[in-house]
């Protein structure tokens, strides 16, 4: 059995519905109206952004996005759909990413902050705006939210992270070669640190080598380069020191020169100055070693009435493209008997000059009496051996500094017997 409900019901039905519809239309329009006003009422909402830079390398920049924001309100506000775009001077987009929001209660601050990467791919990037947007607003009843759009741009200079750069760290050091007429050549290593989290170059070099007085006694010529981020490299470089530095007490490298750093379409340089010490020369370590100087004795001797007459000759063999000083030279010859030795001739030459690349003889004569080449108190009538030693010391024309040379040998006497 089918029950149809009777008009009365209908009517009620009806009348149910359309007082279901009207209070749904009231309470729409009560909240729009309390949406209204409390928009109206708002104050906005305090916002703080910053945009740091918290990195910089040779290959890419960190950036730092923070929006800090404060409602003064007496209600709870909505931040949300917060998103930014980075782009370059030129207005190519670098980076966009998303920032997250959420519920801010009445007079509270809250931070929301994200960072990102961005790769170099080419210049342009010395100034970076980023257009931050987003939206605020209340909620009503929970269910019922209203926003207002927001969009601030933000300009950061990426120059103002490289303007206090820290200076590369230098040290020097010489490998000295041939020396010449013209001086002494050497070549000079520049150890440079580079303390900075991105590439520098250094370039404009001026080295020059001072002694205590101030007088320029070399320079070292050195051609720039790039320095890795926190990373040394070596520069080498040629150079010339003058034979008189050798007499110096002390030897000064005064450096200068210029260090920058180029990225992001950012060139910022620094002039530095650097004063090192660098160690003296000796006289043996600049001397050819591959040849050295060698010393050789050569002698014969001849009868006289008054003894034996020794022709020494002392044999000197320059290999180096500089003329030497050979001074104070002295030729000893002493009677060995046993492990005993006496001194019978002796001659001194005060200097000779040995020309470059060439081999001098220094001659002499020494009389050895009779008497004392064949008779000694205690011993036999001949001498086991004759014993020859020269001594010299080696110098350059000017210089305080000088090398020993001492050459030896043993005559035999036997055959006189």
């Amino acid at each position: 059995m089918i029950i149809k409900p009777s008009d009365s019901c209908k009517s009620k039905m009806r009348l149910v519905f359309t007082l279901l519809v009207v209070v749904i239309l009231i309470i729409n329009i009560i909240a729009s109206v309390f949406i209204f006003l409390d928009i109206r009422v708002m104050e906005m909402p305090e916002t703080t952004i910053k945009v740091d830079l918290i990195e910089i390398n040779s290959e890419e920049i960190i950036i730092h996005h923070s929006i800090e924001i404060y409602n003064p309100n007496h209600f709870e506000i909505i931040a949300d759909n917060f998103e930014v775009v980075a782009n370059t001077i030129y207005g190519d987009e670098i980076a966009r990413l998303k920032i997250g929001g959420g519920c801010i209660p009445s007079q509270t601050n809250r931070t929301f902050e994200s960072s990102d990467r961005i790769a170099f791919k080419d210049q342009g990037y010395s100034t970076i705006t980023s257009k931050i947007t987003g939206t605020v607003g209340v909620k009503f009843l929970g269910l019922i939210k209203k926003t207002l759009p927001v969009a601030v741009n933000v300009i950061t200079s990426v120059g103002d992270v490289i303007q206090d750069i820290s200076a590369p760290i230098f040290h020097i050091e010489a490998d000295f070669g041939e020396i010449t007429q013209e001086g002494i050549n050497f070549t000079g290593t520049v150890d440079i640190y580079n303390p900075n989290p991105f590439d520098m170059y250094v370039e404009d070099f001026s080295i020059e080598i001072e002694t205590e007085t101030g007088e320029i006694v070399g320079n070292l010529d050195v051609t720039g380069g790039t320095i890795p981020a926190k990373s040394s490299f070596n520069l080498i470089g040629k150079g010339r020191l003058l034979i008189e530095a050798l007499n110096a007490k002390t030897l000064s490298v005064n450096m200068s020169g210029v260090a920058g750093v180029k990225i992001a379409g950012i060139n910022k340089s620094i002039p530095f100055s650097i004063d090192a010490h660098l160690n003296i020369p000796r006289l043996e370590d600049i001397l050819s070693s591959d040849t050295p100087t060698e010393a050789i004795i050569k002698s014969d001797m001849k009868a006289t009435l008054r003894g034996f007459i020794s022709n020494m000759t002392l044999e000197i063999n320059n290999p180096n493209k500089i003329g030497l000083i050979a001074r104070d030279i002295v030729f000893l010859i002493y009677r060995t008997d046993k492990d005993e030795k006496k001194l019978i001739g002796k001659s001194t030459i005060e200097k000779a000059e040995v020309g470059p690349e060439n081999t001098t003889d220094i001659s002499t004569q020494i009389l050895l009496p009779y008497s004392k080449l064949f008779f000694s108190r205690g011993k036999g009538f001949l001498p086991d051996a004759l014993l020859v030693i020269v001594r010299t010391n080696i110098t350059i024309s000017g210089l305080d500094q000088h090398i020993w040379i001492g050459v030896s040998g043993y005559q035999d006497m036997h055959p006189f017997s």
